[in-house]
């Protein structure tokens, strides 16, 4: 009978974490091992708050534009936005389409502080895109919105399709506050506010939101944060 020596223990479990790292590089990066989640794991119900930006008047901008000079625009754009949210202030991006992100922040559960977080990787998005739009006066400028609360945080979608997502009303509200939000602006929602102690914000009183009996508290940020 055949016994593995020391090194051929080695060469296996190296040929085998080899084959497993060969295999989840072939998925895209949300849907790594996603299939080995259990239900209880790829789903679940936690506190975060939900960034959305965009770019007030993108369609029209692009209108009849080289899509070679839009992109250099975005790229402009997020090369400066992004950080932020990612590196500096902790958030994860968890879908970028055209030109508008969306962010995450306290998904692991493990940020307490996740609106105060979010709010000033908005404000941070917001100082350094206008930078750049200052010197490029016929550039779009970023709206964005910041919403705090409830949301189920997991794996969503079918074989190819499944991601790593928030879905609830948080995020529904976050989405439709930001089409309110003022070109350069950031708008909060109550929430939010309650969840950053001194945080200067502007009331804008109740918005009616489509799907929702109850008007929304929204606030309007001010020029910088204590």
């Amino acid at each position: 009978s055949w016994h593995a020596s020391w090194w051929e223990w080695h060469v296996l479990m190296l040929a085998a974490f080899g084959a497993i790292a060969w295999s989840a590089r072939r998925e895209e990066p949300e849907e790594r091992f996603s299939d080995l989640y259990l239900d209880d794991t790829a789903a679940g119900k936690r506190e975060i708050s939900v960034l959305f930006a965009d770019l007030a008047g993108f369609t029209s901008f692009s209108e009849g534009r080289d899509p070679r000079e839009v992109s250099k625009m975005l790229n402009a754009y997020f090369e400066v936005a992004i950080p932020p949210i990612v590196h500096e202030y902790g958030g994860q991006i968890d879908r970028l389409v055209g030109d508008a992100i969306m962010a995450t922040w306290g998904t692991r559960g493990d940020q307490p502080d996740h609106a105060e977080r979010a709010v000033r990787a908005a404000a941070a998005v917001q100082a350094e895109t206008t930078r750049i739009g200052d010197r490029h006066p016929d550039w779009p400028r970023f709206r964005i919105a910041v919403n705090s609360g409830e949301a189920l945080v997991g794996v969503v979608g079918a074989e190819s399709g499944r991601s790593y997502t928030v879905i609830g009303d948080t995020v529904n509200v976050a989405a439709r506050l930001e089409a309110r939000a003022p070109a350069g602006g950031v708008v909060v929602g109550g929430a939010t506010l309650r969840g950053v102690p001194g945080l200067r914000a502007t009331s804008l009183g109740g918005i009616e939101v489509r799907g929702k009996r109850d008007v929304v508290d929204a606030y309007l940020l001010e020029t910088g944060l204590r």
